[in-house]
């Protein structure tokens, strides 16, 4: 799979990339490159400039020049010049970066915020967002998972093709997810479910797993603010009252009859509201 920033070099080493794909095969046809000239020669040298473990929150100029030899078995062209292409495709990263890397909270999604780990904002209408958020979770007609996924695919698709979807798939997403799991999903599974045992048991025990997981979902698609129409709710903004909370320190769960907010290290429950009475606020 090619790799974000994926350039072509040709004669002269000059360095060719695309607004829309990190396909060397798609960047070769949208420029009409010949990968051989008259003569049968090279013509082409396939290179990337990569992050270090595909962290694209990395400071350009930290990313590193390689010629992709996956994509290219055979011998370098003689006119290959490594030292002037590494100079082309830097001088390039920029301009790809202000194409590529907007949209989306990219600093964040490498190094995303643990809630329980948070300072309480004890200033947050705490049932209004759950009442929000608990609008949000019944709106989504599928699940909050699936809007996000098929959200973030289909607007990455529509606005950059390929590589920044490329980039989300194995780079953001698999970054988030690992330090939402690691880090957040650990610490949050192992205290809320502490924090509820008594009160639920194991009869509701999905329905608060659900939901925990569902705030995970909700605050990984706060990350793309770039996104106004989101599948499966006609919400244009659904994430704003998890992202709230998450950044002001709590974490929802719900049982299916009463929801409530952890906060601290231990995921404490700090607020209780049944879901009827949320209803009637």
């Amino acid at each position: 799979m090619c790799k974000p920033a994926s350039m072509i070099i040709v004669h002269k080493n000059v360095a060719k990339w695309s607004e829309t794909t990190d396909s060397h095969h798609e960047i070769i046809t949208e420029f009409g490159i010949r990968e051989v000239d008259a003569r049968g020669d090279i013509n082409i040298v396939p290179v990337e400039m990569c992050p270090e473990g595909g962290n694209l929150s990395i400071a350009l100029s930290k990313w590193k020049y390689g010629v992709d030899y996956q994509e290219f078995g055979r011998e370098l062209p003689d006119w290959y010049d490594a030292e002037k292409s590494e100079a082309a495709a830097r001088a390039a990263l920029p301009m790809w970066a202000e194409s590529r890397l907007k949209g989306w909270k990219l600093k964040e999604a490498f190094k995303p915020i643990n809630p329980l780990k948070q300072k309480q904002d004890k200033s947050l209408d705490k049932a209004a967002l759950l009442k929000e958020w608990a609008s949000v979770r019944d709106s989504v007609m599928d699940s909050v998972w699936a809007s996000v996924w098929a959200s973030v695919r289909d607007s990455v698709r529509d606005s950059v093709v390929d590589s920044v979807w490329d980039s989300v798939v194995d780079s953001v997403w698999a970054s988030v997810w690992a330090s939402v799991r690691d880090s957040v999903w650990a610490s949050v599974r192992d205290s809320v479910w502490a924090s509820v045992w008594d009160s639920v048991g194991d009869s509701v025990g999905d329905s608060v797993w659900d939901s925990v997981w569902d705030s995970v979902y909700g605050y990984i698609g706060s990350l793309f603010h770039n996104i106004k129409n989101w599948k499966y709710t006609d919400s244009k903004n659904p994430w704003a009252s998890i992202r709230k909370l998450w950044l002001g320190g709590y974490v929802p769960s719900f049982d299916g009859k009463t929801w409530r907010l952890h906060a601290g290290l231990k995921a404490k429950v700090v607020f209780e509201i049944t879901a009827e009475e949320l209803r009637a606020s």
